[in-house]
């Protein structure tokens, strides 16, 4: 799921152009640098003496690296739908010929049939035997195998395009009642007397093309809602963590009883006496 959703990221920044690919570049830098200078400097506030760590600065440098991330995920996003339209249109070129899907979708559609006992299978040779030929001649059969067929081309588009598929249930597949309406078109049509097998495909290709155009708007919002709160999550840690150390040492040194000159103590020069035993050194 993060590697499609890098993808799409990924595209959606560079169809913007290269000159706004590196202003994007550079405005995800500044602000990651932004967020590590003020992580390192905001204790200043209330302790001036207060000196953040090396391992601090990595715990920040983190943060600022999903930042960074973040910040090119958030706008990557808007150029989502023309993408994700695009990545359909090449899996539904690829679908329908896809010889490895087609067999499976026919050994399953086979067994499916002979379970049901809707159709007479006395005659058709099993698919691993050599069989290549189905009885269809029911409506209820033909509604089983246009599912088997749709369902499993949505579900190979999922494992495909995660991201895009979790979002839009592509692996629920088709509904039996679209599948009808199809049936009932395409008969009607007098393209054939029969309903062909990989009209499946076409069915999930359609479905898939309908939720993106539908959903595609919610998608972008949810998902950066997410990248928003994932990057207030991490920002936590390095601050809250720097703001306890700082604000426990200048209470320590408010009940030594230096309230008013705690600011102008030299720690490197052990004015204080007192050394704080929980450094993120030693965790």
């Amino acid at each position: 799921m993060i590697r499609n959703f890098i993808q799409i990221t990924s595209e959606g920044l560079r169809m913007d152009g290269t000159a706004w690919l590196v202003f994007y570049i550079i405005l995800a830098v500044a602000l990651s640098a932004f967020i590590w200078w003020v992580c390192t400097h905001y204790t200043k506030l209330w302790n001036r003496v207060y000196e953040v760590t090396p391992s601090f600065h990595l715990i920040c440098g983190v943060a600022s690296l999903v930042t960074f991330f973040a910040t090119l995920g958030f706008i990557g996003l808007k150029n989502m739908k023309p993408v994700a339209e695009q990545m359909v249109d090449e899996w539904s070129e690829e679908v329908m010929y896809n010889n490895d899907l087609s067999s499976r979708c026919f050994h399953d559609s086979y067994y499916a049939i002979k379970e049901s006992g809707l159709e007479d299978m006395r005659g058709y040779v099993a698919p691993e035997k050599g069989g290549d030929i189905i009885p269809i001649s029911h409506r209820e059969t033909q509604v089983l195998v246009g599912q088997i067929y749709a369902g499993n081309a949505c579900r190979d588009f999922s494992l495909r395009y995660p991201f895009i598929g979790y979002f839009i249930k592509a692996e629920d597949g088709v509904p039996a009642e679209l599948i009808t309406q199809d049936i009932n078109s395409y008969l009607r049509s007098g393209k054939s007397h029969t309903y062909p097998l990989e009209q499946g495909f076409v069915l999930a290709v359609k479905k898939i093309s309908s939720d993106l155009q539908e959903q595609c708007g919610r998608i972008v919002r949810v998902t950066r809602w997410w990248l928003f709160l994932l990057f207030l999550l991490v920002q936590l840690i390095p601050f809250g963590l720097i703001g306890y150390l700082a604000y426990r040492e200048l209470q320590m040194y408010k009940r030594a009883g230096r309230p008013s000159d705690y600011e102008d103590i030299d720690m490197s020069k052990g004015d204080s006496g007192y050394q704080d035993n929980f450094d993120i050194d030693n965790i």
